[in-house]
């Protein structure tokens, strides 16, 4: 699974997205707020998942494996599809529902492809419509280490997760800014992605 922190950062970066894109389809003299709640629950459901954790019904024995059913894709969309229903019975509509909307969609599976890119622990992907499980025959993301602040691991997969990460968010961020941006800020994009492969690559070349 990827971490905590990897998943935030997933969140924060679809919010930034849907923020831009709004700036880039109004009027620049209109100031957009930015909405910290909306944020804060992107960042709810980019690790929601992980309740399994803490609540075991969420997890199903099935021959010699335990499946971690809330990482599925219904699993994983579950909670935006909740959402986005409030939001059409609250009246909420127009290019503001469309935005939300595909934020929703996209923080949802954002969890089930980081912690898939681990290529540690397989996925019921279809459940509850089949048991079958997934995972890649390697890793481009460090699984998150055992959180024990005297564990080495967790600090050495945190920093090369956030290496492949950090770089990737502030490059897709910039890629949905407008033209003048984009042309100003071509070199950070490209240095971005140089670093989150260089990262990727070190992940990849780690023990599974």
């Amino acid at each position: 699974m990827s971490s905590f922190i990897g998943h935030s950062l997933a969140g924060i970066t679809t919010y930034a997205i849907g923020h831009q894109l709004q700036l880039n389809h109004q009027n620049h003299s209109k100031k957009n707020s930015h909405n910290w709640f909306w944020l804060g629950w992107l960042m709810a459901i980019a690790s929601i998942p992980d309740i399994d954790y803490l609540i075991p019904i969420f997890k199903v024995q099935y021959l010699d494996q335990s499946l971690r059913i809330t990482h599925s894709f219904v699993g994983v969309l579950l909670v935006p599809a909740m959402t986005m229903l409030m939001m059409w019975l609250s009246g909420n509509r127009g290019e503001d529902f469309k935005i939300k909307s595909y934020q929703l969609i996209i923080v949802g599976l954002s969890h089930l492809f980081l912690d898939t890119l681990t290529g540690v622990y397989p996925k019921p992907w279809l459940y509850p419509f089949s048991l079958e499980t997934f995972k890649l025959p390697f890793g481009i993301l460090p699984s998150a280490g055992r959180i024990d602040l005297n564990n080495y691991l967790l600090y050495r997969n945190l920093i090369i997760e956030l290496g492949v990460l950090v770089p990737l968010s502030i490059s897709l961020i910039l890629s949905v800014s407008d033209a003048d941006k984009r042309s100003k800020h071509k070199s950070i994009m490209w240095g971005g992605l140089l670093i989150s492969s260089y990262f990727m690559f070190r992940a990849f070349s780690l023990a599974r």
